[in-house]
């Protein structure tokens, strides 16, 4: 029979019965289709907030001294400390 998904929710299988049968598709097709629309709308959501927190970045960057705007986060650091570690 494969794999199978116990599901114990009353009105999770109702609403996956109810909409399998408007589209005219097996409960497993509609579940299946629902939850990769689910993690394709997660995955988006992710996208966004990373690109908001790019443009917060490049927005900071600008704010910066030029001399020192070109330089990796990793550099950045590292220019604010001496060769023992003690703020320059």
């Amino acid at each position: 029979m494969g794999v199978q998904l116990n599901i114990k929710d009353e009105r999770a299988v109702t609403l996956a019965r109810d909409l399998a049968k408007q589209l005219g598709k097996s409960v497993t097709e509609v579940v299946r289709e629902a939850l990769e629309e689910k993690q394709r709308r997660r995955e988006d959501d992710i996208d966004e907030v990373v690109r908001k927190v790019m443009r917060l970045t490049e927005g900071l960057r600008n704010h910066w001294n030029p001399e020192t705007r070109h330089l990796s986060s990793e550099e950045l650091i590292d220019s604010l400390y001496d060769e023992h570690g003690l703020p320059t």
